[in-house]
C-alpha cells in the first residue's frame, strides 16, 4: 500500500477565525464513534464468518473425498482466507476511524478561542473615552493585545498541524483484497 498523502495546509497563511471553523466543520466524534464501532462490528461477523468455514472444512473431511472433496475444500479455505484477512482490515479500519474521531475531537477542544486585535477600533475606543490616562497606556494595551492575538494564532496553527498528524498516522496500513475466485485454482 502506498503512503497517506502528507498535510500540505499552511495553517500560517490561516487566519484564526479560519483555523477555528476547520476544528468545526464536519467534525461529529460521535457520528465517527458509532461508525467505527459498524466497522468493528462487521469484523467480528467476519471472524465468526471465518470460524463457520472452518468448521464446515473440517467436518467436510471425513464425508466428502475425493478431487471434488478437495476441491470444495481449497475453494472454501481461500473463502476463509479472504473473510480472515478482511475481518483483521475492518478492525484495523474501525479503530483507526475511532483514534481519527479522537483527534479531531481533541483538536476542538485544544483550539483556543481567537482573541480580536482591531488597532483602530482600540484607539477609537481610547479616544472617545475622554480618559487620558487609556489613551497614555494605549501602546503597552495595544502591544499585549497583539501578543495575546498571535500566541492564540501560533497555538491555534500547533492544534491544527498535531490533528493532521494524528489523522495521517491512524491511516490503516492494509487494504481489501480482491474476492478470491471459488472455481478451481
Amino acid at each position: 500500500m502506498s503512503e497517506p498523502p502528507v498535510p500540505t495546509a499552511r495553517y500560517e497563511a490561516y487566519s484564526h477565525e479560519a483555523m477555528a471553523a476547520e476544528v468545526e466543520r464536519d467534525n461529529d466524534p460521535v457520528a465517527a464513534g458509532e461508525t467505527g464501532a459498524r466497522w468493528e462490528e462487521l469484523a467480528k461477523r467476519l471472524h465468526e464468518s471465518t470460524a463457520d468455514l472452518a468448521a464446515l472444512v473440517a467436518s467436510s473431511e471425513e464425508n466428502w473425498g475425493g478431487r471434488a472433496g478437495d476441491a470444495a475444500r481449497a475453494a472454501v479455505g481461500r473463502a476463509a482466507q479472504w473473510l480472515s484477512h478482511s475481518a483483521a482490515v475492518s478492525a484495523s479500519v474501525g479503530g483507526a476511524v475511532g483514534a481519527q474521531a479522537e483527534a479531531a475531537a481533541r483538536a476542538r477542544a485544544d483550539m483556543p478561542p481567537p482573541v480580536t486585535y482591531d488597532p483602530a477600533a482600540m484607539i477609537r475606543d481610547a479616544a472617545s473615552s475622554g480618559n487620558v490616562l487609556v489613551l497614555a497606556g494605549l501602546a503597552d494595551e495595544m502591544a499585549a493585545r497583539r501578543a495575546e492575538a498571535e500566541a492564540a494564532r501560533q497555538k491555534a496553527i500547533d492544534v491544527l498541524r498535531t490533528r493532521d498528524a494524528a489523522l495521517r498516522g491512524h491511516v490503516p496500513a492494509d487494504t481489501f483484497a480482491d474476492p478470491p475466485t471459488l472455481g478451481p485454482a
